[in-house]
């Protein structure tokens, strides 16, 4: 019985990190005027099922999931960006970030922990990225690279997209509850 539900647990992680990388592809390809030239864009919607993942099946399924999803996302990366510490901050640790919402296992009723979890998962995923910004420009450019990173590239897309998957997450978050607990009863 523990291992029916452990599959199923993996089933929907694998398909929340299969619908994250099909919306990515689909906003990279159909609305690129949303990308960032050197990755991210404004939407992000693949945010949104990865974090699901976490308030659904915990920490354990979130980091390995968002993980996972870092790996595919660095085939959509932009050829020559994926370099040294690039490669771990931006998309491994980036993108790994968003399981962090796994802290706040089973707390999706709970509007303060979809705040917090959502937050934080942003947060870091912010972090990550600018640091690797800061690391790659620092070699490269004649310019503040930490003010471009963490202000000017990062901000406002990390921004954008963290609300975004917050105010959906808000308005769907009841229903995801109500199909996952349909989904894993175990007959």
């Amino acid at each position: 019985m523990k291992s029916s539900l452990e599959l199923k647990r993996l089933i929907m992680s694998s398909a929340l990190i299969a619908i994250a990388f099909a919306i990515e592809l689909l906003i990279k390809f159909v609305l690129p005027m949303f990308n960032m030239p050197f990755g991210g864009n404004f939407i992000g919607l693949s945010m949104l099922p990865m974090v699901i993942v976490g308030y659904l099946y915990g920490f354990k399924y979130g980091v390995i999931s968002g993980f996972v999803y870092g790996i595919f996302e660095i085939v959509l990366a932009p050829s020559g960006y994926i370099i040294g510490w690039s490669f771990l901050l931006d998309y491994l640790v980036g993108f790994t970030a968003y399981g962090l919402t796994g802290l706040f296992v089973g707390k999706l009723k709970d509007l303060k922990f979809v705040f917090l979890g959502v937050l934080l998962a942003g947060f870091v995923r912010y972090l990550s990225v600018s640091i690797a910004g800061v690391v790659f420009w620092s070699d490269v450019a004649n310019f503040d690279a930490f003010f471009y990173s963490f202000i000017t590239y990062n901000l406002g897309y990390n921004l954008s997209t963290t609300g975004i998957t917050l105010g959906l997450l808000i308005l769907i978050r009841k229903r995801i509850i109500l199909l996952n607990d349909e989904y894993l009863k175990v007959n």
